[in-house]
């Protein structure tokens, strides 16, 4: 996240330079965009949400053939938990396991761990393997088959996330490339034809014409980011 903000403000900086070629205003444009880094959490937070998803997969895929072999859930949870660690470590989501694990040893009620669990963890999947652990406890249905097809559909979202990343990768780089090319331009046209631009700089109508430019780039990014903003 600190490697975010840092690129943040760069550019912050640097887009502020090539429109004002003022090293205060620029110096202020790098707080803006290092005060919107700090306070905008939304792709930290995304990004740590995709890790904890991927991860609690894998702790179902562990889970899922020791229910076959264990008598209860509680030893089935258990001895997955210890499989988890085996191939990932101790990390944030092995806490949290941990503590399941234990809640199960005080004989506490599946229904309950499992949504404590969910919300420790924050994901959509871990709510839909509580919920689905829910109904099968009231229901009466086995732990075995609603795991397997709590996996399968977990599973199958994950690869239909994939896929979709895969077909917007060319476009968010495209993106970011229309993003930068006025910028480029006004870096070339500041070093081979500084006369040209002079006028943008020193006068009140280029600035004002500048301050429109720099509005109508932040509108553009704003606008091609949420166009690839598609959550699954």
């Amino acid at each position: 996240m600190v490697k975010r903000i840092g690129i943040n403000g760069t550019i912050g900086f640097i887009a502020a330079y090539l429109l004002y070629k003022n090293i205060y205003v620029s110096i202020f444009a790098m707080l803006v965009f290092v005060l919107y880094g700090v306070l905008e959490k939304k792709d930290f937070i995304k990004n740590r949400k995709e890790r904890t998803r991927a991860k609690f997969l894998d702790f179902l895929m562990c889970l899922e053939p020791l229910l076959k072999t264990h008598g209860t859930f509680c030893g089935a949870f258990s001895e997955a938990v210890i499989d988890y660690k085996r191939f990932h470590g101790k990390d944030e989501l092995s806490i949290y396991l941990d503590s399941a694990a234990n809640d199960f040893k005080m004989n506490m009620p599946t229904v309950e761990i499992l949504g404590k669990m969910a919300d420790k963890l924050d994901i959509e999947d871990a709510y839909i393997f509580a919920g689905s652990m829910a109904v099968c406890e009231s229901t009466g249905g086995k732990a075995v088959e609603i795991t397997e097809k709590t996996t399968e559909i977990l599973v199958g979202k994950t690869r239909l996330l994939c896929e979709i990343n895969t077909l917007l990768s060319g476009k968010v780089f495209e993106q970011k490339i229309i993003t930068a090319m006025p910028f480029a331009m006004l870096c070339i046209l500041s070093v081979s034809a500084r006369s040209y631009l002079a006028p943008m700089y020193t006068t009140a109508a280029g600035r004002i014409v500048m301050t429109a430019a720099g509005v109508l780039f932040l509108f553009q990014w704003y606008i091609g980011r949420k166009i690839t903003d598609i959550k699954v």
